[in-house]
Formats: structure tokens, sequence, C-alpha cells
């Protein structure tokens, strides 16, 4: 079974996982955000893919859906098998700082492969009127790759040198697009991104289509 395991920086996971990740070879992380209670579709998302993956990131806006599946997958281990070893998130402008047993940070960075990683909604920096704000956070926090979410539309474009991606929402997308995250794949000398649209999220039995990058 999974545990709650939280480290200092608040990256989900044992010391083990989160240290042998940062120097996995070839990684796969999942990459969603904006859920706003929707649970069945993040459960649908990780019993898909999240077996596939070697960590999870999450850009805020729905960390209770986050916390109702780890707590389900606490007595289901179907779905705890489908939960990847380490998973790292930030506070959305609707989420709150501390939920039962999870501290909620603003930001945070993950390790892949010698390769940092910055999480983080977006609304802090002004996302809705540019990425300038968010490559700059990244410069100064060592990270060659940004993720975050609030805007609601999926993208990755590259500002000053910096992959900035945002997955999209997997519950209320927004600028007439379908629900949307994406998988990362991480290797020692580049990040590349595929964006997976959701189909019929409501259904039993959803489909997911690997798309381009918007």
């Amino acid at each position: 079974m999974i545990s709650f395991t939280q480290n200092a920086t608040g990256i989900l996971g044992s010391q083990s996982d989160i240290s042998a990740l940062a120097q996995k070879e070839h990684a796969r992380l999942l990459v969603y955000s904006d859920s706003h209670r929707n649970i069945s579709i993040v459960r649908k998302i990780f019993l898909r893919y999240g077996k596939f993956c070697d960590a999870a990131a999450f850009c805020g806006d729905g960390i209770y859906d986050l916390l109702a599946i780890l707590q389900e997958a606490q007595q289901d281990s179907s779905l705890a098998e489908c939960i990847p070893p380490v998973i790292a998130f930030a506070r959305g402008n609707g989420d709150p700082k501390e939920t039962g047993p999870l501290i909620v940070p603003e930001k945070q960075i993950l390790c892949i492969n010698g390769t940092n990683i910055l999480i983080v909604h977006g609304h802090h920096e002004s996302v809705n009127f540019g990425l300038q704000d968010l490559a700059l956070k990244a410069q100064y926090s060592d990270c060659k790759v940004a993720l975050y979410g609030h805007t609601h539309v999926a993208k990755e474009v590259s500002e000053g040198g910096y992959k900035i991606i945002n997955p999209g929402s997997v519950s209320q997308p927004r600028c007439g697009q379908e629900p949307h995250f994406a998988i990362l794949t991480v290797e020692k000398k580049f990040t590349d991104a595929a964006f997976i649209e959701i189909q019929r999220p409501s259904t039993s039995d959803p489909d997911f289509i690997v798309k381009q990058h918007p």
C-alpha cells in the first residue's frame, strides 16, 4: 500500500524513492491540474496511466481530490498499484495551506535525472498575463522546466530558454479545449511532453487521445 510520508520540501514519497527518481535515466511524469472536486476523473487518470509513471505532479486547485484518491488507495489495492511512488504538488488559489495530513506548499521542485522541475499553480506568477514571471522564477530556482495550471488551458512554450508547460484542466477546460493532462518523458538531455485529451470524461470508460502540444 502507498504511504503518506511527506518530506521536508512537501513531496510525497519515501526518501529512497525520491533519491532514485533524481538519478533515474528515463522517467515518466504524470502531470495534471485544476480538477476542482472532480474526484472521478482523477481516479480514472491514475487507473489508466499511473502504473506506467515514475512520479506525478499536481499543479493545484483540487488538493482534496488528490487526498481523496490517496485515502481511497489505502483500502483499494488495485488503485494503490496505480499511484506513482513520488507525488509533488502545489497549492492553487482555491486550495488550503493544510488539509488533514498534508501541508500544501506554494511551490515544489522535483528532481528527475538531474533535471529540476518547478511546480506551481501560477496565480502568484500572473500567468493569465504572460509567462515571463514564471520563467524568471524557474531561472532563480535553477529549473529548466516549469509546470503550472490556473488558466485551464493546455499549453507548451519556450520562454527565455526554459520549457513551460500547462497540462490543462482535467475538469473545467477553457478556450474551447477538451479536458487535458500531460505525461512528461524526462531524459538526460531533453524533456518531452505528450498532451492527452479526455473525451467523454463523465462516462465510465472515457477515451484518452494523445495530442500534439496545443
